[in-house]
């Protein structure tokens, strides 16, 4: 795979499917799906190293809205770090900023995994699992 191919891996819109934690001795347990109005969140990478999230939340009526409110990212941008390997870097809407986010990894080309260090003794690391919408 070629430096360019591994770039574009990135490069789509993304849907969240689980948040899965990882304890010390590896076992994995699903601790959130995505189901209802959350199904539909996106999380859209842009060739040019930036991205944008999207969260939905239903409202009073049953149908699904964009939640505004719920977002406090201003902006993000991405990496790549080396290979299949990228890391996120986010500012908030109150200025505040996150350059230790998570690691961006592909198991393959349509699922996305953004890795979180664990933090309780317990819990290694967390994981959300996205696949690709487009």
């Amino acid at each position: 795979m070629t430096e360019n191919t591994e770039s574009e891996l990135i490069i789509g819109i993304w849907k969240p499917t689980k948040f899965v934690d990882v304890d010390q001795e590896g076992t994995s347990n699903t601790v959130e799906t995505y189901e209802g109005c959350a199904e539909s969140n996106r999380w859209t990478f842009n060739e040019n190293g930036g991205f944008d999230k999207e969260e939905f939340r239903e409202n009073g009526n049953g149908n699904c809205e964009q939640d505004l409110e719920s977002s406090n990212i201003e902006s993000g941008t991405w990496e790549k770090i080396e290979g299949k390997n990228f890391k996120i870097f986010i500012t908030y809407k109150d200025g505040g900023t996150d350059t230790d986010r998570p690691e961006i990894t592909f198991p393959d080309k349509n699922t996305m995994r953004l890795s979180y260090e664990g933090d309780v003794p317990e819990i290694d690391y967390f994981y959300g699992e996205y696949t690709r919408v487009e």
